[in-house]
């Protein structure tokens, strides 16, 4: 094992966006029980620093390759992309929907309805994932995972700011 492994490589799986879950838990806890500091207790002071840094690196690349968002977000930055860094090219027709689903959610005053969008936008969400999915383990095509990747941050965002005025609308009633 080395630390700079992609977190594909640390795992012993391929790097596509749909994993073995199981897989990847499995290679977690086997990689957690080899490096967790609590073995190294009575080790040199060096060895309890490695096994920490292990330890942290095992954590971060776990929790990014369990994300669906994180993981296609990761892939394309080891093609050399960087979806969070440029700006952002919505297609026209998301932009539209954007603008519609933001008219809608200014207008919505009841949590009924919220929730009525909230579903939209997350079946929106779950068509842009099956999208990324075959642009990554079919197509191979990182140019394209960027763009559904930035569609799939706003969508993130927007599903955020529709619960935050979720839980305040219930909060005052």
């Amino acid at each position: 094992m080395n630390l700079s492994d992609s977190d594909f490589e640390l795992f012993g799986l391929p790097a596509r966006f749909s994993l073995d879950k199981e897989a990847l838990t499995k290679a977690y806890l086997r990689l957690q029980n080899q490096t967790h500091p609590d073995r190294f207790a009575n080790a040199s002071a060096q060895e309890k620093r490695l096994a920490v840094q292990w330890a942290t690196r095992i954590n971060e690349a776990y929790k990014r390759l369990q994300n669906p968002l994180e993981r296609a977000i990761y892939w394309c930055e080891l093609q050399g992309e960087e979806p969070r860094a440029q700006q952002s090219q919505l297609p026209p027709a998301l932009l539209m929907q954007q603008m519609d689903w933001r008219e809608e959610a200014e207008d919505i005053d009841s949590p009924a309805a919220l929730e009525e969008l909230m579903d939209a936008v997350a079946a929106e969400k779950r068509r842009c994932l099956g999208v990324i999915a075959r642009e990554i383990d079919e197509e191979r095509d990182a140019k394209a995972a960027t763009h559904t990747a930035q569609a799939l941050m706003f969508i993130d965002k927007f599903l955020l700011e529709l619960q935050k005025k979720l839980e305040q609308m219930e909060d005052a009633s």
